[in-house]
């Protein structure tokens, strides 16, 4: 019966001694953690680079939207310059028209010297 406890003694040592070594394996891997961890780090800069893109692109929509707005107040704006432009020039004519159109019909009258009427 002796010799029974002592080969149990043996066997509860031997597997304490395993117990031990994988305790210190175990011990040893939270320098290789960061490695575990690495896939949590890779997914969170994947989903902080998702982030930052969907903001470039909602920023760059508002901008296209933006610049076709003021894209279509330049061609009113265009237009209207335009429209202003071609009165201008009919104005300018009218008034070279009525100037002229005036200048023939100047009347010197000589009971007022040096006076035209118009």
């Amino acid at each position: 019966m002796l010799a029974a406890k002592e080969e149990q003694l043996r066997a509860f040592q031997e597997e304490m001694s395993a117990l031990k070594e994988n305790l210190l394996a175990d011990e040893k891997e939270p320098c290789c953690l960061p490695q575990r961890s690495a896939p949590k780090d890779t997914c969170r800069l994947h989903q902080e680079n998702d982030e930052k893109m969907c903001n470039m692109e909602q920023w760059a929509k508002e901008q296209k939207i933006a610049n076709e707005k003021l894209g279509n107040k330049l061609r009113e704006q265009v237009k209207y310059i335009a429209k202003l432009t071609g009165e201008k020039e009919s104005v300018v004519l009218l008034y070279t028209r009525i100037k002229k159109h005036s200048h023939s019909h100047v009347i010197y009258t000589p009971s007022v010297p040096d006076q035209f009427i118009w």
